[in-house]
């Protein structure tokens, strides 16, 4: 429903929209979420992610834009945040998807660049975002005369602190001092020429100097000299059973409603969280006539020592304390429950909020099921503090630091200053460390003012001194406000095993717990095996959650800074991003550099065993799976943990044919070593349905068939020498036309004239299969060391000495499988194992309709696609990315991924309609395009297992390495594979 406001009308002519075919009314200017909450319409869209519950229904939760749980789709447009998306009139306006299907195509999200070159903008201080703390940056930059930009993703400068009248509503005077003091700073930029510019999407920064943004869908990359992230912070989760249903939202999102557009969350409202912030929304909703059934406040009520300290914070902000008391006055007179050290511990509604059950909290967090109450409601707002949103400092490899608060998270380590780590990159306000608007604006005055002096602008030296007057007090009263507002600590220990962890991909919370009990222990490795943070929202609602599980239920430390960060940092169109670039003639070799990340492991001492695998990757596994099954005492090494670095970061094709850099002018050593390989493909195959059967699970094993198109008839011409020296290898290569093509295919390019088709291609989930063919292999008797470090590899006699990071170990057999680092692990033992490593990239789209069932190649470019089980595309294809040695970190290159989007779009043009949610770097093997396989020359015992089509050939390269051991002879004809082939490889 709307509120009425004395001093607040509308601004807009009414309007309507079409949702699910209704037509609804609407105000031009205010969002869908808006819209429809004045409709009494909670529930959005239905959840398409996880077990696909077409039941499961998801309405606004944040209301900023950050958990795209809101997304829908707008004239044909996907994945639209209803949350932000302004309605002009007109719009139609869609739960779902559109399928894909000839009359209903995914529609654009943007406009192709216009040509090969992106918008290049150079700026003496570039700040990201426009609440307190960037807006005060900005000015204080500009008055030391610093040419100043600010980017901001919202239509109205503010931040979620302002929260301006939203252009539907104009006010006869501004209602409280929160909207006055925005205006005022607002108009303070206005009059010093700070050029704001509003809707502009930083996705990420690489370098402190190269900052990509979309700005109104217009890719440009700005080049400050100086970059101050102002990026604030969203709405830390509170998981309870029920809180994804529609009606439940953060408090945030309930404000934003109803201060910045009018509309209320619901009828009947629960208030529950942590905070002052939750005093205000229930004072404010409740003074506009909407029915506040309670205000349920985790932290007891306060006591004499509370008192002390509201004392100390009345001296630092009397006008603060007093806005305090009069929402506490406004609740007491509309009868108001207030229920002091009181959580809500469940939501209820088969298909959107109906009640709210809350408990009393005991000293040690945990809720009082006993005494609990249900209250009935059509909108709960939880709101429980904040997490700093740190994605672009950390991307840039800027150092954090743990933030103990609530569940503990991390902050970015900054100066006096606000600079962080990285010379030339500050960050301010609630997007460095939470601690308020007040704080916000001070800090982000002085680092305005530093950054624009040192870069040569002159300032008044005293001009700072009373923003940093402002953030002692502000520090002091924000200190006195935690401590009246002290909660017990959260215990997750109490909450179902059926509730919701993480709401992007439908994961709950016992799902979570049993994978740790099992030793998959690491958020990398919850990540790989369950697709944990893998969503639209990029781990911000489950990431914190899932440390502290780990933390709780094997005591050790919390791993504070989450996952590796991946850009973007927030999905963007894919068609924005599409360049055409030009190819590149090969692998972009790089040394082999230390990624460990390993996990804590305590010392073993000695101990031995018949044979030792070094690499726990999927040629690890697979080693380890024929070994055990062959009654062997096998013993599988990893430096770090098991799948993490080049298996767990591959795409998951199951390459048969040749690649077309494997054949003719781009192909290593002329292409004999790959031509000889091919054999092994169809083989490999056949192994791994032979394990994903004997395993007893699913490995998403897809044998749908590989297509290698062409645009021209020289494409062609590729392609059918090329299918002539697969044939004699065996291969059953077929060679297909436009007509056949689009029968197959129907939803690549009609541009496209002809392919190349292998029947025995596919795909495999690297998530899934490595781990489980892991599992297999323990339960036939392999051991596997996890964060053990190989340092030395002597021979003693008949047997050789592994001297490890945690103890020595013996073994008869050691088999170096340690893929983009064999080379190192060969270089012990005295041997040149020709292997490389060559980082490249991969991009995941968004849930998408179904668009191809192949695998799919291109003759002439660089390019590998595959549209997985949950919906979202694969794009790879051997686009290079880099190594960045200050974050011991593989991240991807801007000309990659809008080079590989671009070859992706001319294949699949409905690409263009989808949002790139995730691009990552992984560690490629490369060597001459055959695998290395057998006994080393001149090393009894010693033998390699390397291949380049690592994933594919695991299995094959694996049980070749097995026979040999074993029986001396192999099911194929090892010779082209062995060591010896490289010349000086011989001792």
């Amino acid at each position: 429903m709307r509120l009425s406001r004395r001093h607040v009308e509308s601004a807009a002519t009414p309007v309507e929209f079409t949702f699910d075919g209704r037509r609804l009314p609407a105000l031009a200017g205010e969002t869908i979420a808006a819209a429809l909450a004045a409709s009494g319409i909670a529930a959005i869209r239905r959840f398409d992610g996880g077990a696909r519950d077409e039941t499961n229904w998801r309405g606004l939760y944040c209301g900023m834009g950050a958990c795209y749980d809101c997304v829908v789709t707008v004239d044909g447009r996907a994945g639209q945040r209803a949350c932000l998306t302004k309605i002009t009139g007109g719009e139609t306006v869609s739960s779902s998807q559109p399928t894909g299907t000839a009359g209903d195509k995914l529609a654009p999200l943007a406009e192709a660049p216009e040509d090969g070159h992106r918008q290049e903008a150079e700026v003496d201080v570039l700040v990201v975002g426009a609440g307190p703390a960037g807006m005060a940056a900005a000015l204080a930059a500009k008055r030391c005369g610093a040419a100043v930009v600010v980017l901001d993703e919202r239509a109205q400068a503010g931040g979620q602190y302002y929260k301006p009248l939203a252009p539907s509503l104009k006010a006869k005077q501004l209602p409280d001092r929160q909207f006055r003091h925005g205006a005022e700073k607002m108009a303070a930029l206005e009059e010093a020429g700070v050029a704001l510019i509003q809707g502009a999407l930083v996705w990420g920064a690489i370098r402190p100097d190269e900052v990509m943004t979309l700005v109104a869908g217009r890719e440009v990359v700005y080049r400050p000299k100086k970059l101050i992230l102002a990026t604030g912070a969203y709405e830390r989760p509170y998981p309870i059973p029920g809180w994804t249903l529609p009606g439940v939202m953060t408090t945030g999102a309930a404000q934003t409603l109803a201060r910045a557009y009018g509309v209320s969350p619901g009828q009947r409202v629960v208030v529950a969280g942590n905070g002052p912030l939750n005093l205000q929304l229930a004072s404010d909703l409740a003074a506009h006539g909407v029915t506040v059934v309670a205000v349920v406040e985790s932290a007891p009520r306060p006591g004499l020592r509370q008192w002390r300290s509201l004392a100390e914070a009345a001296l630092a902000a009397p006008e603060l304390i007093a806005e305090g008391a009069r929402y506490r006055a406004m609740l007491a007179r509309h009868g108001t429950r207030m229920l002091w050290g009181h959580a809500a511990v469940a939501a209820g509604g088969p298909s959107q909020l109906k009640t709210v059950t809350v408990a009393p909290l005991g000293t040690d967090g945990r809720a009082d099921a006993a005494q609990s109450m249900t209250l009935e409601a059509d909108a709960l707002c939880l709101g429980y503090g904040f997490i700093a949103s740190t994605e672009i400092g950390r991307a840039l490899g800027c150092e954090t630091v743990h933030d103990p608060r609530h569940l503990g998270t991390a902050a970015l380590r900054i100066s006096e200053n606000g600079e962080t780590s990285l010379a030339g990159v500050y960050a301010v306000g609630d997007g460095a460390h939470v601690a308020g608007s007040r704080v916000a604006e001070a800090m982000g005055a002085i680092a305005g003012a530093h950054a624009a002096e040192a870069l040569g602008f002159g300032g008044d030296a005293g001009a700072t001194q009373p923003a940093r007057r402002g953030l002692a007090t502000a520090r002091r009263f924000q200190s006195a406000l935690w401590d009246i507002f002290a909660a017990p600590p959260v215990d997750l220990s109490t909450i179902p095993n059926e509730t919701i962890l993480c709401r992007c991909e439908g994961l709950t919370f016992g799902r979570i717990r049993a994978e740790i009990d099992a030793g998959w222990d690491s958020l990398g490795t919850l990540k790989r095996r369950t697709r944990l943070g893998m969503g639209r929202c990029q781990a911000r609602y489950c990431a914190t959650t899932a440390a502290r599980l780990i933390e709780e239920r094997t005591g050790r430390p919390r791993p504070v800074d989450g996952f590796a960060p991946r850009l973007p940092v927030k999905p963007f169109p894919a068609a924005a991003l599409a360049r055409q670039k030009p190819e590149w003639g090969g692998h972009a070799r790089a040394g082999s550099p230390n990624l460990s990340r390993a996990p804590m492991a305590e010392p073993f001492g000695e101990i031995e065993a018949e044979i030792v695998v070094i690499g726990g990757g999927v040629v690890g596994a697979c080693l380890a799976l024929e070994f055990a099954r062959a009654g062997k005492d096998v013993l599988v090494v990893e430096r770090d943990d098991v799948n993490l670095q080049a298996s767990g970061a591959n795409a998951g094709s199951l390459h048969v044919q040749l690649l077309s850099f494997d054949f003719g002018k781009k192909a290593e050593a002329g292409g004999g070593p790959a031509a000889d390989t091919l054999p092994l493909g169809p083989y490999a195959v056949k192994l791994w349905q032979e394990i994903a059967e004997a395993c007893g699970g699913d490995f998403e094993i897809r044998v749908t068939g590989g297509l290698m198109v062409a645009e021209t008839e020289a494409g062609m011409a590729f392609l059918k020498a090329k299918a002539e020296v697969e044939r004699r290898h065996g291969i059953k290569a077929e060679i297909l036309g436009r007509s056949e093509l689009r029968d197959l295919a129907p939803g690549l390019s009609e541009d496209l004239i002809g392919a190349e088709y292998v029947a025995e291609e596919g795909k495999i989930n690297p998530l899934t299969a490595t781990y489980r063919t892991f599992e297999a292999a323990k339960a036939a008797g392999a051991r596997s060391l996890r964060g053990t470090n190989v340092t030395a590899i002597e021979r003693n006699g008949a047997a050789w000495t592994i001297t490890t990071s945690r103890g020595t170990i013996r073994a008869g057999t050691v088999i170096n499988a340690a893929g983009p680092w064999a080379r190192e692990i060969g270089a012990m033992v005295g041997l040149d194992v020709p292997v490389y490593s060559a980082p490249l990239q991969m991009i995941t789209t968004e849930r998408a309709p179904a668009l191809v069932g192949q695998l799919v190649a291109h003759a002439d470019r660089h390019l590998s696609l595959k549209q997985l089980s949950t919906g979202g595309i694969l794009i790879g294809g051997a686009w290079p990315a880099r190594y960045a040695e200050h974050q011991r970190l593989n991240t991807t290159m801007l000309d990659s991924i809008e080079g590989n989007l671009w070859v992706a779009q001319r294949v699949v043009p409905q690409i263009a309609g989808l949002h790139v949610l995730r691009s990552w770097a992984g560690m490629n093997v490369n060597i001459d395009g055959a695998p290395i396989v057998g006994e080393a020359p001149g090393r009894p015992g010693f033998y390699n297992c390397v291949t380049s089509n690592g994933y594919t050939l695991a299995p094959a390269v694996a049980r070749l390495t097995r026979e040999l051991l074993t029986t001396g002879k192999a099911s194929f004809d090892v010779a082209p594979y062995r060591l010896e082939r490289f010349e000086g490889s011989r001792p």
